[in-house]
């Protein structure tokens, strides 16, 4: 979609001069969990653009340092943080149906059509897109780009689960996933310490309590704080990249159980033919938290 149809199709679109502070947004992100969406609830067609920015070179170092990369590597996954802000700012609007805390982030697929750099200015793109309904609730997709005019350097497409009570049952049962294969698979071990969602917050300003402390975390119903999912994603990415032999260009995930903190992780991951399948596997009972392919 170029940017003029996105445009057009956006029931509302924002222009704004710079990112919305995070700390703000998830202030008033709190204020939306009054709102009680019904099955036929469509997430409101928003979209928001911030133009020339940058990427800092200081704070890449810093995330890189939280999440595993090499010191001035743009990663993958590095836009998509960058880019927060606005999704907070479209999902945390009136004119968004859904509450934002509570929300469930279900999948990720990511694109990087040209190497994003120092120095070059690119405008950022965020549109909210279409609704679909499952047994669990609603989901929709957060489209992001990352432009120079009209060409598109990065793209990402975020599903996210909002649960609602009421939903029709599917009428047949979806069939699990094969796991992946043991077979010429590498194994490697991650401890996930008791801290690692308050150092994830500091470089994403991603403050949402679930992640920060177990008492937060309870107040939300998990017995436990867990680690922000794209660190999870950024984490697995640093490791499985290490294997293909070049940079990775696509990225494609699916969450399926939260890391609690602390805990240990088994990234556990097959390359063939410049690109990997990996799964997630918990230290303790071997579930399957995150899964997904990698490709250079």
């Amino acid at each position: 979609m170029s940017v003029n149809d996105t445009l057009k199709a956006a029931a509302k679109f924002f222009e704004l001069s710079e990112f919305p502070n995070g700390k703000a947004l998830l202030l008033k992100a709190a204020t939306t969990s009054n709102k009680k969406p019904k099955p036929d609830t469509q997430a409101a067609r928003l979209g928001a653009r911030v133009k020339k920015v940058f990427i800092d070179r200081e704070w890449v170092r810093k995330y890189n340092a939280v999440c595993g990369f090499k010191e001035d590597d743009i990663s993958l996954t590095a836009p998509q943080v960058v880019a927060s802000p606005l999704h907070m700012f479209l999902l945390s609007r009136p004119e968004h149906p859904m509450p934002m805390l509570g929300m469930v982030h279900l999948h990720n697929s990511i694109d990087c059509i040209k190497p994003l750099e120092y120095g070059t200015t690119y405008d950022v793109l965020v549109r909210v897109g279409e609704t679909r309904s499952i047994s669990l609730g609603l989901e929709f997709d957060v489209h992001t780009q990352f432009l120079v005019g009209e060409e598109v350097h990065w793209s990402s497409v975020m599903t996210i689960l909002c649960r609602v009570k009421g939903m029709p049952k599917p009428s047949v049962k979806s069939v699990p996933a094969e796991p992946l294969s043991a077979l010429g698979a590498r194994y490697v071990a991650v401890k996930v310490p008791e801290n690692q969602g308050r150092k994830y917050a500091r470089v994403s300003n991603d403050y949402n309590p679930i992640h920060l402390y177990a008492q937060t975390a309870k107040m939300f119903g998990f017995r436990q704080a867990i680690v922000h999912g794209m660190w999870t994603a950024a984490k697995t990415l640093s490791i499985v990249e290490a294997g293909l032999g070049s940079r990775a260009r696509k990225f494609d995930l699916s969450f399926k159980q939260p890391v609690f903190l602390p805990s240990g992780i088994a990234v556990k991951h097959v390359t063939a033919a410049g690109a990997s399948k990996f799964e997630v596997l918990a230290e303790r009972d071997s579930k399957v938290l995150m899964v997904g392919s990698i490709e250079a």
